[in-house]
């Protein structure tokens, strides 16, 4: 009898819990006022592209650089004001080509990263309590190592200007999709006056893994 009576609790507590890889979420405003949440950054719908311009015997000659995204994440919550808060922002992208008539040799940019320096928030609206948008002002750093015949030497880190990042928010209380979108401009990077970053775009699909 006892046994039985053991089981039969034991069941019961068993199916009074949510099941795994369930929600205990209502919405998306629910889960991220619950704390920071971890969205991470895929190459599959994230797209990027650099502007630069190098010194030829002609001046200078521009152009756009496709980039690819290799991967990245973030962390954002809703604070007990309202705001988005953005606390997190890694990205990390594909070794990038340089022109050979650069350096009279093959050339990459390699370990490039792109990562948010200190946390930002701002007032967030909301459509739904599954749907909002955001711009929130970010300060990044770019960090890089230049591969030249072989061998390959990191770079000063750039700290870029501030930029404005615009976030889009959607999904339900299992799962939340971010699409984040950034516009740097300006003299990004100069190296010894031969080859110029001048803007850097990027477009970024991100999602929770539950």
């Amino acid at each position: 009898m006892r046994f039985l009576l053991a089981s039969t609790l034991f069941a019961a507590a068993c199916t009074s819990n949510p099941p795994a890889g369930g929600s205990d979420y209502e919405s998306v405003r629910d889960r991220l006022s619950a704390g920071p949440t971890r969205l991470f950054v895929g190459g599959e719908g994230s797209t990027g592209s650099i502007s630069a311009r190098r010194w030829t015997q002609n001046g200078w000659l521009e152009g756009v650089t496709p980039v690819t995204i290799d991967s990245g994440e973030l962390s954002a919550k809703v604070d007990s004001h309202g705001a988005l808060v953005l606390d997190k922002l890694l990205v990390g992208l594909a070794p990038i080509e340089i022109p050979e008539d650069v350096f009279k040799k093959p050339a990459q940019l390699d370990d490039v990263k792109v990562t948010l320096t200190k946390p930002t928030s701002a007032s967030a609206q909301w459509t739904s309590d599954d749907d909002a948008t955001v711009t929130l002002p970010v300060a990044l750093d770019f960090d890089w190592a230049i591969h030249v015949n072989g061998g390959k030497t990191p770079l000063a880190t750039q700290h870029l200007p501030q930029i404005m990042l615009d976030v889009a928010l959607t999904g339900a209380g299992d799962h939340i999709d971010a699409s984040i979108s950034l516009h740097a401009m300006g003299e990004l990077w100069n190296w010894a006056d031969l080859l110029e970053m001048t803007s850097l775009d990027l477009s970024l699909a991100a999602g929770t893994l539950d």
